[in-house]
């Protein structure tokens, strides 16, 4: 009630006239809406922001949104909404005013049509067709803010008015509002068919799949890069994956600290081959056997590395002709060998050597496996 009545004080100083608002609505009477437009502009605006605000609070809503509507509503449409019915039921001047809104509608003259709309709301309690045909007025007149506020009041009267659909659908066409405007016009056509409504809905529904395609491509760009960030996740784990089992493979070759070799690696050997024998499952699990580790510790300590084993041919047939280390030493030296610049024991010459002692061909050794 205090709320109330310090609108009421308020509307009183802005026109002495005014008689007391004691059961006044939230609705601006017409003659405060008058005194309003002598105002200059920008006391006009102070107090229609105030009027809103104190208005919302009435109606139990937030003060800010409902200043933000009215700033809206007089910014885009240039002019505060019209009024709205408060009291009085003179339902003949009211007829009569109707009439005279049709007729000068008929003409083109959409600013009498709309006052006399206005008077029309006024005199009566409105009809939901009443409000619909103000809401033409105002659309036709540039102002879909206020046309759709009036389409609002006339589908509280009446869901069901295909006017009041078509003409919000229309006005919101206008503000930008595709898709809520394809929903009204499209509500409306069920309703009641209007051919000059096709081309909207057609406008309209070019907007929707505009806005459906451009979501889409906006969903599908999404999905790419996660799709991508997947495949780089992925492989980036398979990448640290390898090289953790590089690193456990080459800590675990007996005689190999850190992946090095005890003196240095041999003369002529290619670091690929080294690569390839620590990363071989079945040499790694040889080595589980300490006479396979004791023999490769001495071959790998040995002057030379491998290659010492081509000036003792008696160590090698020693080594080879163990049926437990044979086989193993067989391969890791066929892996080392491999990649050595000298090409290989068969036949070679051993480092100093006139080449008059043959060293024994692997081929020639007897298959212990």
């Amino acid at each position: 009630e205090t709320k109330k009545l310090t609108v009421n004080l308020f509307l009183c100083r802005l026109h002495p006239n005014l008689e007391s608002f004691g059961n006044m609505t939230t609705t601006v009477p017409q003659a405060v809406t008058d005194a309003l437009e002598k105002l200059d502009p920008s006391s006009k605006e102070i107090i229609e922001s105030y009027i809103a605000t104190l208005q919302a609070e009435l109606r139990g809503e937030d003060p800010s949104a409902a200043a933000m509507d009215e700033t809206e509503a007089t910014t885009s449409d240039e002019q505060p909404f019209p009024p709205l019915y408060e009291s009085g039921e003179d339902y003949d001047q009211a007829g009569d005013l109707k009439q005279e809104a049709a007729d000068l509608k008929s003409s083109g003259d959409w600013e009498g049509a709309l006052e006399k709309y206005t008077a029309a709301v006024l005199a009566a309690p409105p009809s939901a067709l009443l409000y619909a045909n103000r809401a033409t007025a105002l659309l036709a007149l540039g102002r879909p803010h206020a046309a759709e506020r009036d389409c609002e009041m006339a589908l509280q009267e009446n869901p069901d008015s295909a006017k009041a659909l078509r003409v919000r659908g229309k006005a919101r066409k206008e503000l930008g509002q595709y898709e809520k405007a394809l929903k009204d016009l499209s509500a409306a056509q069920a309703i009641d068919f209007d051919e000059g409504t096709v081309e909207d809905l057609k406008f309209l529904t070019e907007k929707h799949l505009e806005t459906e395609k451009s979501q889409a491509d906006k969903r599908n760009q999404e999905e790419d890069k996660m799709r991508k960030r997947a495949e780089e996740i992925k492989k980036a784990r398979e990448d640290a994956k390898k090289d953790k089992e590089a690193a456990e493979a080459s800590r675990d070759m007996p005689g190999m600290p850190g992946g090095g070799m005890p003196g240095g690696m041999p003369a002529g050997m290619d670091m690929s081959a080294l690569t390839g024998l620590m990363s071989d499952p079945e040499i790694v699990a040889a080595m589980s056997n300490p006479k396979v580790q004791g023999a490769f510790q001495e071959l790998m300590a040995g002057p030379g590395g491998p290659m010492g084993l081509m000036n003792n041919p008696q160590k090698l047939q020693e080594l080879m002709g163990d049926p437990e280390v044979g086989p193993v030493m067989q391969k890791i030296m066929s892996k080392l060998t491999g990649g050595m610049g000298g090409g290989g024991f068969g036949g070679t010459a051993a480092p100093g050597n006139d080449g008059d002692d043959e060293m024994p061909d692997l081929d020639d050794l007897p298959d212990l496996e």
